[in-house]
């Protein structure tokens, strides 16, 4: 299995080239066209998993934002392809796992091999307040792993340390530890200074940011629109 992005980074959408008997695991709402003989189908468990197991495993997706379901596409005779789209405008990374785990903030992740386990990742108080939704979605095992971005993505080789805008992370490795804090250190700052929250991250590892911010693009959005009608 591989994958080709294109369209990047404003529009954005990946396109999996499966051999024949490969599946690929997506969002649901995530597929934009595939082949006739490309098989779909929509659960909460991986093969395996059984009842409960596939119910805990769509529960912690849906606290991190993701859907219950997801859909499972699988190349039936042939080789065939599927193109995903996320929701957001913006850019598509594909990161080849190898035994590693990385994390992603809520809604970043868009499709993988089905060797990737996704499970929910308890950051306590400092996701909270780092805007993170309380659980960060942990991607472990081997193959492709594709998430998203709202605007372009940049890659980081962090070496020490590095501090980021909470708003503007959308994946780290985990070998780095994080912290968050108020920006400048002061209580001005953080309510005046228009910064809110920056995580600061140390160790050595691989970071990817986006360049637009959702939370603070919805707030300009939402300010302009017509007051709702009781």
């Amino acid at each position: 299995m591989n994958f080709d992005v294109q369209h990047r980074p404003a529009y954005a959408l990946a396109i999996a080239h499966l051999n024949t008997g490969e599946t690929v695991v997506a969002e649901a709402g995530a597929m934009v066209s595939m082949d006739t003989h490309v098989e779909i189908k929509t659960s909460a468990a991986s093969p395996g998993q059984g009842l409960i197991g596939g119910l805990m495993k769509g529960l912690k997706r849906a606290l991190t934002s993701e859907s219950f379901f997801q859909n499972r596409f699988t190349a039936k005779g042939r080789p065939g392809e599927v193109t995903f789209a996320p929701t957001f405008q913006g850019d598509i990374e594909v990161a080849q796992m190898e035994g590693e785990t990385l994390y992603l903030q809520s809604s970043a992740f868009l499709c993988s091999a089905e060797t990737v386990d996704l499970d929910m990742k308890w950051g306590g108080a400092r996701t909270f307040f780092g805007g993170e939704g309380l659980v960060l979605l942990k991607a472990t095992g081997s193959g492709p792993l594709v998430f998203n971005s709202f605007g372009a993505i940049q890659c980081i080789d962090v070496d020490g340390g590095f501090i980021v805008d909470t708003g503007h992370i959308v994946a780290f490795e985990d070998s780095l530890q994080f912290r968050v804090r108020k920006f400048g250190g002061g209580w001005k700052s953080f309510i005046f200074g228009g910064e809110g929250l920056i995580c600061e991250f140390s160790g050595t590892g691989r970071l990817w940011l986006q360049t637009r911010n959702p939370a603070e693009f919805g707030r300009l959005i939402g300010a302009k629109l017509p007051p709702r009608e009781q």
